[in-house]
């Protein structure tokens, strides 16, 4: 004898989009005296939602780095740097790039000191103010001396004192320029360490990072992220918009000398509240970004233990609605 069967229930489709569907509900709930825990079932969602969005939605971040490292490459920015007042330096003018008629070749007394390849000379009681648009390169060396490798375009004009000075320029700065003065301040584009390849040597040695975010509505800003930098990392805090520059600050002075007789730099850099993040660079991998997930901002910010607290509440209200309803 043969069985029949039910005939199959039609699926029903969805003729409204999800979104207008869950908002709408709330509102059909408000006319049915019935549905009171439905009403809250409804807002306790519409709740959730709003958190999430709140924390999910990108915002402006500003970054802070303490970071020890033999390299720090800056490129300045339009804003006025600060003035450094040196009392003595070492310029190292590379002697291929010079004009015949520069005064470094005709100095009687030639000073060796820069090195094979370049003419030094030795400058004192300069204040100096970088110009926009020059990549210096801070070097630790083992010579109690900093190395500041100077590039900008061909055509520029640019001089330290009385001296022009030419591309690929190196002024070396004794420790005590430092020392005597607290520090060295520098605004621009801020690069971090170079990569641990072969052969290199001028290497971020360890650090850390900070991520402060305004929440939306408010004005305090919090700590939402926060980590270690390791050996060989190359950081650079840059703008999320491609091709916009973003302007930080980097406060360079001198970290305890090293076994190896190298005293490297120890700079914080900082940068202003803007859609930025931070550039990580290792060998032989593809660059990563540090950016506070959702779940951070919600880690770090005591407004959230708030709303759990709250929606934990509603949904123990919500639980006694539907067992006095069911009585």
């Amino acid at each position: 004898m043969a069985k029949t069967y039910p005939p199959p229930k039609a699926h029903k489709r969805l003729s409204k989009p999800w979104v207008i569907s869950l908002v709408g509900a709330p509102m059909r709930l408000l006319g049915q005296r019935s549905s009171i825990p439905g009403l809250v079932s409804g807002l306790v969602v519409l709740l959730f939602l709003g958190v999430m969005v709140y924390y999910v939605w990108p915002r402006p971040k500003s970054f802070f780095l303490d970071v020890t490292t033999d390299f720090l490459q800056v490129t300045t920015d339009a804003d006025t740097q600060i003035v450094w007042d040196i009392d003595r330096a070492l310029l190292c003018l590379p002697e291929r790039r010079l004009p015949e008629d520069h005064p470094a070749r005709l100095a009687a007394d030639l000073d060796q000191a820069c090195g094979r390849g370049f003419l030094a000379q030795r400058i004192s009681n300069v204040e100096l103010d970088w110009p926009a648009d020059v990549t210096l390169m801070l070097r630790s060396g083992a010579t109690d001396a900093i190395d500041l490798l100077i590039r900008f375009a061909p055509e520029r004009q640019i001089s330290i004192g009385e001296i022009p000075i030419v591309p690929e320029t190196i002024l070396r700065l004794p420790h005590t320029v430092i020392t005597e003065t607290g520090g060295l301040g520098l605004s621009g584009d801020v690069v971090l360490g170079q990569t641990a390849e072969h052969a290199t040597l001028k290497l971020l040695r360890e650090g850390r990072y900070e991520t402060r975010e305004v929440p939306f509505f408010r004005s305090n800003a919090l700590l939402v992220d926060s980590g270690t930098l390791s050996m060989g990392d190359a950081i650079t805090i840059e703008a999320i918009e491609q091709d916009k520059r973003l302007s930080a600050y980097a406060f360079v002075t001198l970290a305890p000398s090293q076994p190896d007789g190298v005293t490297p730099l120890r700079v914080i850099a900082t940068s202003p509240e803007e859609d930025s993040r931070l550039r990580l660079q290792r060998a032989r991998a593809n660059p990563s970004y540090i950016e506070p997930t959702w779940s951070k901002r919600i880690a770090n910010d005591p407004l959230a233990i708030g709303i759990a607290t709250l929606l934990s509440l509603l949904a123990t209200f919500l639980g006694v609605l539907n067992n006095l309803f069911r009585k």
